[in-house]
């Protein structure tokens, strides 16, 4: 694993304890309300610790981060849409179904072919991820397909972040997706007739969480590691999001993993092993061959 890898699982961890979080807070704000203000606040905060990250802005950074911005927003919103009739362990499942859909999206988008090994990858992550979440089922209820939505519009996200972070300093281009966010997120809430929750009923707390670790923090990580690493390798690592969502849940929520979460926790973590070492092995066994080859015979 290489230090990209490492910021993904970081990046994996965090985002797995906003699903109980998420659940919680939109029994008393609504979803397009606590999207505005959390976006509203991530982008803040970079603006104020990194200001000369973003300023002057490219308009590159400004066309790119834009549009990323939209399928970021259009991800958070259905994603938390879903959350209002699922449960958390069903939204963690769908929202990591983008792990199939992401190397069919970086062909058009990114223009590259999945590997064997990646592919195979994918295929042991899915089947973890469905062995971890067998409870989920696969109905298409309403919650399911606002968090299908999600799926996709992360694997596409995932995609166009691969090639921005290479060309657009990372601070500037997550400040500007944030940004984007913030104004989708206002723009409903307009459109319903204005903030709506009392603000003695916000929470606070969980939405300065949400906005500063989750959301601002996690968005600028993502941007320098998804340069690093391709768009298959990211979303295999991403996969890991519902073990930690589990793991967070059992330590302070009081529940527990069955033995067949277990089970298909260490499926998942098998398919990101093969998407990680696949690539090196087969240069290792290729270079073993031809020394062979080149070896003199008597």
């Amino acid at each position: 694993m290489n230090k990209a890898d490492l910021v993904l699982l970081v990046v994996c961890a965090i985002w797995g304890t906003t699903f109980s979080l998420l659940r919680d807070s939109l029994r008393s704000i609504h979803p397009a309300e606590l999207m505005a203000l959390r976006f509203t606040m991530g982008t803040i905060v970079l603006l104020a610790v990194f200001p000369r990250r973003v300023f002057p802005l490219r308009r590159e950074a400004l066309q790119r981060g834009g549009a990323i911005g939209i399928f970021l927003a259009s991800g958070y919103l259905t994603q938390i849409i879903g959350l209002a009739t699922i449960t958390a362990a069903r939204s963690a499942f769908l929202t990591s179904t983008y792990i199939l859909f992401t190397p069919f999206l970086a062909i058009p988008l990114v223009g590259e072919v999945p590997r064997l090994g990646e592919l195979l990858g994918v295929a042991i992550g899915f089947a973890g991820l469905t062995l971890f979440s067998a409870d989920a089922g696969f109905s298409l209820r309403p919650g399911d397909l606002w968090t299908l939505g999600c799926a996709v519009s992360f694997g596409i996200q995932i995609a166009l972040t691969n090639v921005a972070g290479k060309r657009v300093d990372p601070v500037a281009l997550s400040v500007v997706q944030m940004a984007v966010g913030a104004l989708a997120g206002w723009t409903i809430v307009i459109a319903r007739g204005g903030f709506h929750t009392p603000w003695s009923q916000v929470p606070w707390a969980v939405l300065l969480y949400l906005s500063v670790v989750a959301t601002a923090v996690v968005i600028a990580l993502q941007a320098w590691a998804l340069a690093r690493v391709s768009p298959v390798r990211a979303s295999m690592i991403f996969a890991t999001e519902p073990i930690f969502a589990a793991l967070f849940a059992v330590a302070f929520f009081a529940e527990r993993m069955s033995a067949r979460e277990v089970l298909g926790a260490a499926v998942i973590l098998l398919g990101v092993a093969v998407t990680i070492l696949w690539k090196p092995w087969m240069e290792r066994r290729e270079a073993r061959r031809a020394a062979h080859l080149a070896m003199p015979r008597s």
